[in-house]
């Protein structure tokens, strides 16, 4: 069967057959709810279409919203699989390339489709199952469809070369810039693939440049993608969303949203000076995620974790022997690519957060000449097979079946997340431990969009009110939560909140309109009617905007509604509120009277009682750094629980916590120093 009889057919076969694979083994281990940094705040922004920090996925969120709709399961474990869809269609693209790529390497040896499809969708399953885009194809991210962007923009790359001295190839230049400007309303990572589609179009037709036609296509097809992006100034007016980051209604917010004013605009373009060294930090983190995608050594046979690179290198020899010019092309798109990648990301040195969700569409790249490699392999199979040879190429066949089926097995465990309910865990026992119409103090990402999301998408406890003290330095933050709830306690206008910098070191008098039973204080305790204390900074040395934000709203709210701290915030974190904080969870609540000591009743009811720690138990299921650092927290309260019982003389009730501790926490699956049985066993002597 020739290509050109066959293309029609067995391709479209093989491109369904390839996705459905990679969907369901996605949907098989995908997270059953949210999970931390993107993944709750993007769950967020779809059910409540809100507005994302920037540089945000505006086109992930207007696709999820609808999704969030469907009636089966949790919104964000539907998120979830639509991820897995989206990551499956990655998988396709990568398919349908390889098959364009061995359709321009044309030779005796590849003249027939069927062992060509085999290969190709061996080798995009491969990528399927590789551990970068398996982690995010099983959870609500840009990233994945950062990588669909990538597929779509390599298919018409090919597309535009095997038409570029036709008249009309200007439609695919059209096409090609539009998928690039569309790309800034997913993540704009695609935008580093810029300089290798210009050196792929130099190399395939350099007189493309000066066609009219071909350069007035492409600008247009940029602003035509460019311009969805303008739609988040309409949805950030109209959304009732919690999450509306920087409000970018007008048309001075919305370029400071663009340009990512709030982390330090100009595009983050900071190319010179590098924050760490280029080669031996920067570049070498790179090659890590390249090495864990296409070397692995996570199955026992170590050979078949490196297959991958090994077809790869087959695929770029494929294509050099017998196109090279497309060779060229690709190598420096693929080549361009990365280098733009760890350029532009310029990351230092032991960042707190990986950075390989950002190499994603490097690895699609790659993920192709993997596909090539494969079905080169399978086309010469088919060509030397014989009755006499036939067990031969069996065996031959079932070696390269085993390319992606390493994969699969070697990325399992460390991909199956089907079992991980860690985020939602949290956020709910946070949620549901706080007292009645809480003022609620948050940190950072992980302890304010799970809850955010719970609250708002899921319903849980909605009476609580979030504050996120590091969004409370942006004057818009406080103005935006003060206008949509009137009854919260807090000055109007950035004004209003400036008076406590002001002051510097000097004494503030805070009211306080609560009884000891309003503040959930024994009935005996001695409520004074006002507190003064010393206005300095919480962190640091330096007066914040949240600093006066957190002391108006103290002093408006006179603890006439509980006040609270996520218990993430720390000791050091509390600054001048730690003597007035007791803990009783995972928050503290901070009350008028100082030096009380933790709430020991609440503290162990919630950590006894009413809090779940589902997979920290259970060996099968993988705790990964963020979860880890969150089952710290819990490590800390029933420390502070044991301490206290001990404090008290109660050494059987400390024994009880200790017990407990070990039950649903067992030390030896996190490794914190002091926290291991006999630590925990001694805190009770």
């Amino acid at each position: 069967m020739s290509w050109r009889t066959a293309s029609r057919r067995l391709p479209e076969s093989g491109l369904v057959l390839t996705a459905l694979v990679a969907a369901v083994v996605f949907w098989r281990t995908a997270y059953p709810t949210i999970t931390w940094w993107d993944s709750s705040q993007y769950s967020l922004a779809s059910a409540t279409l809100g507005v994302t920090s920037s540089p945000g996925s505006l086109l992930l969120t207007l696709l999820g919203w609808p999704v969030t709709k469907l009636s089966f399961g949790s919104p964000a474990h539907v998120l979830n699989l639509f991820a897995g869809v989206l990551a499956a269609i990655t998988v396709g693209l990568v398919y349908l390339v390889a098959l364009r790529v061995l359709r321009n390497t044309t030779s005796t040896v590849y003249t027939t489709v069927a062992p060509a499809a085999f290969g190709a969708a061996l080798g995009a399953l491969t990528l399927a199952f590789s551990a970068t885009l398996w982690e995010h194809a099983i959870k609500f991210t840009p990233y994945v469809l950062t990588a669909v962007f990538t597929g779509l923009i390599l298919l018409t790359m090919m597309r535009w070369w095997e038409e570029a001295d036709r008249p009309n190839a200007w439609r695919w230049l059209l096409l090609l810039t539009f998928l690039f400007g569309l790309d800034f309303s997913v993540h704009r990572t695609n935008a580093l693939l810029i300089p290798g589609a210009i050196a792929w179009i130099a190399v395939r037709q350099p007189r493309t440049f000066v066609r009219p036609r071909a350069v007035f296509a492409a600008i247009g097809g940029m602003a035509l993608g460019l311009s969805l992006q303008l739609a988040v100034m309409p949805l950030a007016g109209l959304t009732s969303s919690p999450l509306n980051v920087m409000e970018p209604t007008s048309w001075a917010r919305f370029w400071d949203y663009v340009s990512l004013a709030q982390s330090g605009g100009g595009f983050l373009f900071d190319l010179w000076p590098r924050n760490s060294a280029f080669w031996s930090v920067q570049l070498m983190d790179l090659m890590r995620v390249l090495r864990d995608n296409f070397m692995h050594k996570a199955t026992s046979v170590f050979v078949i974790g490196w297959l991958p690179a090994f077809v790869a290198l087959a695929g770029w020899y494929v294509i050099w022997r017998y196109n090279r010019r497309l060779c060229i092309a690709f190598t420096l798109a693929c080549v361009l690519q990365a280098l733009m990648t760890v350029l532009y990301f310029n990351i230092p040195a032991d960042y707190f957060r990986p950075f390989d969700r950002h190499y994603l569409p490097v690895c699609v790249t790659l993920g192709v000449f993997v596909a090539v490699g494969l079905g080169a392999v399978m086309q010469e199979i088919a060509r030397l097979a014989t009755r006499r040879e036939a067990l031969a190429v069996a065996a031959a066949v079932l070696a390269f079946v085993l390319v992606p089926a390493g994969q699969l097995i070697g990325n399992w465990s460390a991909r199956d997340a089907s079992d991980r309910w860690f985020a939602r865990d949290f956020a709910v026992n946070a949620l549901e431990s706080l007292p009645p119409n809480a003022i609620y103090f948050t940190v950072g990402d992980n302890d304010t969009f799970p809850v955010l999301y719970m609250q708002s998408a899921e319903g849980v406890r909605r009476d609580v009110r979030i504050v996120n003290l590091s969004l409370a330095n942006a004057a818009w933050y406080m103005d935006q939560i003060a206008r949509r709830d009137t009854t919260f306690p807090v000055a109007r206008g950035a004004d209003g909140r400036r008076v406590v910098t002001a002051l510097g070191d000097t004494k503030v008098v805070i009211p306080v309109a609560a009884t000891a039973a309003q503040l959930g204080l024994p009935p005996d305790t001695t409520v004074p009617l006002s507190v003064t204390v010393r206005a300095q900074p919480r962190v640091g040395t330096d007066f914040l905007a949240a600093d006066s934000v957190l002391f108006d709203i103290l002093r408006t709210n006179a603890w006439r509604a509980p006040v609270t701290v996520a218990i993430t915030a720390g000791r050091s974190g509390l600054g001048w509120l730690e003597p007035y904080s007791r803990l009783e969870g995972l928050h503290w609540r901070v009350v008028p009277v100082p030096n009380l000591g933790p709430d020991r009743d609440t503290l162990r009811a919630n950590l006894f009682e009413r809090y779940e720690y589902r997979g920290y138990a259970d060996r099968s299921v993988m705790i990964d750094d963020t979860s880890r650092t969150i089952a710290y927290q819990y490590f800390m309260a029933f420390q502070m629980l044991q301490d206290a019982d001990t404090a008290n003389g109660s050494l059987d009730r400390c024994r009880e916590a200790a017990e407990r501790v070990v039950a649903v926490l067992p030390p030896d699956r996190f490794g914190f120093p002091g926290f291991d049985r006999e630590g925990i066993a001694a805190r009770c002597r």
